[in-house]
């Protein structure tokens, strides 16, 4: 799951004059070549000159160092952007506004492409957050300073979220409990800005049931009565945090089968009989087709036979249907 894109970025060239000084003719010449190294000597040189007091000299100086890929990338990036803010700076008439401003805006949106490899290509939750806030830092101070961040900071808290939760199904039970709070974090803070947000009600809701069936399930076979009744009431707390957000859920969209099971397997932990079996029929109505084409290619599947007994006995009451399924499973045990 991906809710978070990259923003393209495109080069820009610049338009010099023909008779364009000495140091920032040769630069721009090494930069076209994308000899970058050898171009930011050039450029340091022209800066150093009485080039500098060109703007398109330091509109090329921050071209040059924003194209410079390696280990001080960063550094040369916001060399960068400190060209382009003095380009701006010398541009007395105005004349080169709108591109410098397109030059600084891409630069910064480069903070945000890093925040998203870095978080869903190489998972460095701190390094890509921290990326993310220096995003935002620079663009509302560079960039535009009205800009308002909600949409983008749904997709880029509710993508901490869903990476998180991912990261989770990798490790052992004590360490799946930090990496899930800080799934439900995330989306919290995802919900803060847009309540109706599906994924991150969807994410907090299944955390909270995930919780809740480890609780369960995953039981130390020396646990004593004590701790096994301390884990229940865990659980149970763990389901009925989840139903709020499973229900806003439902709410959004009725039709995603995948919410009414979790509402269904929340109710059935909690022993809340008369739910349970609203969302089960619901489950077994969507499913029934699948279990009878199950039942046509292989009438010897004793697991679904038993299914559809349950079915045809409790949630699609049929006693015809029961006791022919029925029938069948006694004839295969008496085999």
């Amino acid at each position: 799951m991906r809710f978070i894109k990259y923003i393209s970025l495109i080069v820009i060239g610049l338009s010099f004059n023909q008779a364009y000084s000495q140091w920032t003719g040769t630069a721009y010449e090494l930069y076209k070549n994308q000899k970058f190294e050898e171009a930011k000597v050039a450029i340091d040189s022209a800066v150093s000159s009485s080039e500098r007091f060109d703007s398109q000299t330091w509109q090329l100086r921050g071209l040059i160092y924003r194209s410079i890929a390696d280990d001080d990338q960063l550094y040369y990036r916001g060399i960068a952007m400190e060209s382009f803010v003095h380009a701006k700076k010398l541009d007395s008439t105005g004349i080169y506004t709108a591109k410098i401003n397109e030059y600084l805006k891409r630069t910064v949106l480069l903070y945000y492409n890093d925040a998203v490899t870095l978080l869903t290509e190489e998972i460095e939750f701190d390094k890509a957050e921290q990326s993310y806030n220096t995003y935002k830092k620079h663009y509302s101070t560079l960039v535009d300073p009205a800009y308002n961040f909600d949409q983008k900071d749904t997709e880029f808290y509710n993508a901490m979220g869903v990476e998180y939760l991912n990261k989770a199904e990798d490790f052992e039970l004590s360490k799946k409990a930090e990496l899930r709070e800080k799934s439900i974090f995330y989306c919290l803070k995802t919900i803060a800005i847009d309540s109706l947000h599906y994924q991150a009600n969807y994410n907090i809701g299944i955390v909270y049931y995930s919780i809740a069936v480890d609780y369960i399930t995953s039981v130390d076979p020396e646990i004593t009565i004590e701790q096994l009744i301390m884990n229940q009431k865990r659980a149970e707390e763990a389901f009925l945090k989840a139903i709020p957000f499973l229900k806003t859920c439902e709410r959004l969209n009725a039709d995603d089968i995948n919410v009414k099971i979790a509402l269904m397997g929340c109710y059935y932990g909690l022993n809340n009989e008369t739910e349970y079996l609203i969302y089960q029929t619901v489950v077994d109505l969507y499913y029934i087709s699948s279990y009878l084409d199950t039942y046509k290619k292989d009438p010897t599947d004793q697991e679904n036979l038993k299914i559809l007994i349950r079915i045809y006995t409790v949630t699609l009451p049929d006693s015809a249907e029961a006791e022919k399924y029925k029938n069948e499973l006694h004839r295969l045990q008496d085999e």
